[in-house]
């Protein structure tokens, strides 16, 4: 399994610390065993929207650890919402709370099979704004193919839905008219990190449109990565204080550009600058943001 591609994981519920913890989880909430796990990732869209878009995978997304039931129902829990568990008949969908939404259309999606227990874990705070749904609806989807040998459906219209489904380890996906192309996105090699800077920014999270897809994509298929970054600027709205602040304070520091995403300032940056940028936003956002913020940064593999 590579670090981002959407995939069961079967009975290996000690593959990592996260899928160990989903696992726990699990048999504290049901008194019982799972059957396996699933996780699917979660990404950014950099640049374009819905009719051509460059979207980068995650090392973060949502891990789901399920079994069948016998009865035609769906139990739910999520990790991310501690009191909020809920049964239902399949019948009756319609009564899940709006936080297993995704989990439900991946139910109808699937033609209800057959009855499901699953614990969702999210694996990035609300506060982002990176988790749209998408990749709980692939993680469920995956859970009951493995679970009822039923089909899965991705949702080919919307770019993050893609990428939860189609994610490939140092690859970023271009979407557009021509289908879906994965182009080099090695970031570590070229000696760069993305970094997302979670400021605490309230309201309901950006939804990134425009920038220069096609420019983009032709620096990437020629290896410049590094010239992603002014294009990312340039598609950048301005008008959130705390965002600009931040993303002003990280290219004063020697990041190569960025823009606003979800909740975020997400900037492209040389590696050997994250720290000074990392020290710089905490000081100008200091007696601005409501808290400290908070950084992830994406591009070192794994061991």
């Amino acid at each position: 399994m590579t670090e981002t591609t959407a995939e069961g994981f079967a009975a290996q519920l000690d593959l990592d610390s996260e899928v160990r913890l989903t696992g726990f989880m699990y048999a504290r909430a049901y008194q019982s065993a799972p059957a396996g796990a699933w996780r699917a990732p979660a990404g950014v869209v950099l640049l374009g929207g819905p009719g051509a878009a460059l979207t980068a995978a995650l090392p973060w997304g949502v891990i789901v650890a399920a079994a069948p039931l016998p009865d035609r129902v769906l139990e739910c829990y999520s990790m991310n919402h501690h009191t909020e568990g809920f049964r239902t008949p399949l019948s009756a969908l319609d009564a899940a709370p709006s936080w297993a939404a995704p989990c439900v259309l991946a139910m109808i999606t699937a033609g209800r099979p057959g009855g499901l227990r699953v614990v969702i874990n999210r694996e990035l705070p609300a506060e982002t704004g990176l988790l749209t749904g998408a990749e709980i609806s692939c993680a469920v989807s995956l859970a009951l193919r493995d679970l009822y040998g039923v089909s899965a459906k991705e949702d080919g219209g919307d770019p993050l839905s893609v990428l939860a489904w189609q994610a490939r380890a140092r690859k970023i996906l271009l979407t557009g008219d021509d289908g879906v192309s994965h182009l080099p996105w090695d970031l570590a090699t070229a000696g760069l990190r993305l970094v997302i800077i979670e400021v605490g920014a309230e309201g309901p999270p950006d939804a990134p449109a425009g920038g220069d897809v096609a420019r983009a994509a032709g620096l990437l298929k020629t290896g410049d990565l590094a010239g992603l970054g002014s294009l990312l600027t340039a598609a950048h709205v301005r008008g959130e204080r705390v965002l600009d602040l931040a993303l002003d304070a990280a290219v004063a520091r020697g990041a190569l550009g960025g823009r606003a995403i979800g909740r975020c300032a997400v900037v492209l940056a040389p590696l050997a600058a994250v720290p000074a940028i990392r020290s710089s936003v905490g000081g100008a956002l200091k007696g601005v943001a409501r808290r400290p913020p908070r950084f992830l940064t994406v591009g070192a593999r794994r061991p």
